[in-house]
């Protein structure tokens, strides 16, 4: 199931974002979840994306179908059933003024307007009993939780050659489906203040651990022999906007490079995977400039996103502890975007119409 180009197949929490600004405006909906966001984030960078889950036949449902699609998406397994609602999380922005933390946002299922909550339904439909026999070709299967869907489909996956990235927020219910996805991913990132030591999963000896720490950067450890970690600083940017999506374009950036660089993981070493993290911990931060979570689409191009990476990657020093001309640069776009254009948002007021 390997390809020439990269391209990447997933499933996970697809879910239509809404953003609920301070003053109450909402922005144009669109497509998230973190399966979402970076199977689109790596499709509109040029790969082929093919996302795998049973949508609602809705509103919503017919949003997520059409971002998937602006970035050139393989949607013939995103399907969609009139027995399910599409799940939206609605994103209110934090006055980080008042907050006590650094909080940018807080999500929520429910809707401002009316209560109601459309939440993720996780139960397999039998539907899908038959896509193992038709998956489509990919170089990355990327899983978000530890589904029957999902587990299933990530051991074929890495039984053909692909590389498996597992991404959980949660062990979930079923502990035992969890560590059949621990076991099948080659690549398991994880934020640590969801979850702690993967020790007793059962992790692939051979496999890549990725922990993101927040504001302090993140860690991870490869290889076989030497299990220590290796310590990755945060990049300091000029300031802080809102910081959904920071780790969807964080494992984006990684898997972009990686596959720029070898042929998978089973042909790189530390200082790969090292540059490979740095490279997404640069995507990561610009977005943090930009208003949702794939605000960074918005203001520059797939072909500048990755230029400015690649030279921010390239003069980081050792601390990391710096303000880069690239940062600085968008900083100034991000400024002549805003006072330019007027955010972008309609007139909706309730989940009904979704």
């Amino acid at each position: 199931m390997r390809t020439t180009t990269p391209s990447i197949a997933g499933t996970g929490l697809f879910a239509l974002d809404v953003i609920v600004r301070l003053d109450g405006s909402k922005a144009t909906p669109s497509l998230g979840g973190s399966a979402g966001n970076v199977l689109s984030i790596l499709g509109a960078l040029g790969w082929g994306a093919a996302p795998m889950g049973l949508l609602g036949d809705d509103a919503a449902g017919h949003t997520i179908r059409r971002d998937f699609e602006r970035v050139g998406a393989d949607t013939r397994l995103l399907r969609r059933s009139i027995a399910r609602s599409t799940p939206v999380i609605f994103q209110h922005q934090l006055d980080r003024q008042a907050a006590q933390d650094d909080a940018t946002h807080r999500f929520t299922f429910a809707c401002p307007n009316c209560g109601d909550r459309r939440c993720p339904y996780w139960e397999d439909d039998p539907e899908f009993a038959d896509v193992r026999a038709d998956l489509p070709p990919a170089s990355v299967f990327y899983l978000d939780r530890p589904t029957r869907l999902g587990v299933a489909a990530a051991e074929q996956y890495a039984s053909c050659g692909a590389t498996v990235v597992f991404e959980p927020s949660a062990v979930g219910d079923d502990v035992g489906l969890f560590v059949r996805a621990a076991r099948a991913a080659h690549i398991v990132k994880y934020a640590d203040e969801r979850l702690g030591d993967l020790g007793a999963y059962h992790l692939r000896p051979d496999g890549i651990e990725i922990q993101t720490r927040g504001s302090h950067g993140l860690r991870f450890r490869c290889g076989k022999v030497d299990r220590s970690w290796t310590y990755l600083p945060a990049f300091r940017l000029p300031f802080i906007h809102d910081t959904a999506g920071a780790g969807d374009w964080c494992t984006a950036g990684m898997l972009y490079e990686l596959f720029g660089a070898a042929a998978g993981v089973r042909t790189i070493d530390r200082k790969t995977i090292e540059h490979a993290l740095a490279f997404g911990q640069v995507l990561s931060t610009l977005n943090c400039m930009t208003e949702g979570a794939r605000g960074l689409l918005a203001i520059w191009s797939p072909d500048q996103i990755v230029r400015a990476a690649r030279s921010a990657t390239q003069a980081r020093t050792g601390s990391g502890q710096f303000v880069d001309q690239t940062f600085r640069s968008f900083a100034h776009d991000v400024g002549l975007t805003s006072s330019t254009t007027a955010l972008r948002g309609d007139g909706f007021g309730c989940c009904s119409q979704l």
